[in-house]
């Protein structure tokens, strides 16, 4: 399966001293070869700095990034542990920091990171993002939600953001949003594949379900109140919150007809005894004016 790539935020910075000339055409030379590619030569003039200033916060945290890009996360947490003592408020440090934690599996420690970023820059919508994805893998889908909302805020037109949204909203079930989700990212962004993909799967997993389920064993004896059947998403999602609001579960189900029409089909309860489901039923008529149906589960 498709997974969302860590964005890492690995700007280089310029010298926030005054040094001589010297140190100022090597740490730009390092700065050149790591623009080109060149990681290992990046490493090797860095290097070079820091033994003739030994105190250049710059050179360790750019040293740092060049490491990791070369997956030496390792090599580069040290050195950007060495800038922060040198230099605890250096710019992009801290999500540096962060982005090798999340490549060694140390998700605290990244979340750790990240929130002492968006402490000193509160605007950094890439760390936001960032430490959502530490917080996924942590389980900890809602609070990932919360941070991609503030990415989003920040940069509304983010397509990793509202992807990885869309991927949690799927993991947590609803695939309503989650297809909302997923062609918002679409519009913003209709060359990149990613979305298109995950959506196109999405409907395919909704199909095959269905298709599952109506192979039900027809014997089975529990039922369900079908509460409405929607063409439209935000009819089906208003149906939902009416049934909510009154003390029902609520569910919906998505399906596709013969004539490859999407149907959004809100159910509530689970119940053993067909006479139970009828009285709930006709609560629902009452209360809401609308004309439920009693259906076996798995009966579309």
């Amino acid at each position: 399966m498709k997974k969302i790539s860590f964005l890492i935020l690995t700007s280089l910075l310029l010298c926030t001293g005054i040094f001589a000339q010297t140190q100022e055409e090597i740490f730009d030379n390092g700065v050149l070869l790591f623009k080109q590619g060149q990681y290992q030569k990046a490493v090797d003039t860095f290097s070079k700095l820091i033994e003739i200033a030994p105190g250049h916060a710059d050179a360790y945290k750019n040293r740092g990034v060049s490491y990791m890009k070369q997956q030496k996360f390792d090599l580069a947490i040290k050195d950007f542990q060495i800038a922060k003592e040198l230099f605890p408020e250096l710019k992009g440090l801290y999500s540096n920091l962060g982005v090798a934690w999340y490549y060694k599996k140390e998700y605290e420690k990244a979340i750790e990171s990240y929130d002492i970023e968006l402490e000193m820059a509160p605007e950094n919508y890439v760390a936001y993002f960032n430490r959502a994805l530490c917080l996924a893998e942590l389980d900890k889908d809602d609070e990932a939600l919360e941070d991609l909302g503030k990415a989003l805020n920040l940069k509304p037109g983010f397509y990793w953001a509202i992807c990885y949204k869309a991927d949690l909203l799927v993991k947590k079930g609803d695939n309503i949003q989650a297809i909302e989700t997923y062609e918002e990212a679409i519009k913003h962004d209709s060359k990149n594949a990613y979305a298109k993909d995950k959506l196109a799967e999405l409907n395919q997993n909704i199909q095959q379900k269905t298709k599952i389920s109506k192979v039900t064993d027809p014997q089975n004896s529990e039922y369900t109140i079908q509460a409405g059947a929607f063409l439209d998403k935000t009819n089906a999602r208003k149906m939902k919150t009416k049934l909510i609001n009154m003390g029902f579960d609520s569910r919906v189900f998505i399906i596709k007809d013969s004539k490859d029409k999407t149907w959004y089909l809100v159910r509530s309860g689970n119940y053993a005894d067909k006479n139970e489901a009828q009285k709930d039923s006709a609560l629902l008529n009452k209360k809401l004016g609308i004309s439920p149906v009693v259906r076996p589960v798995g009966d579309w």
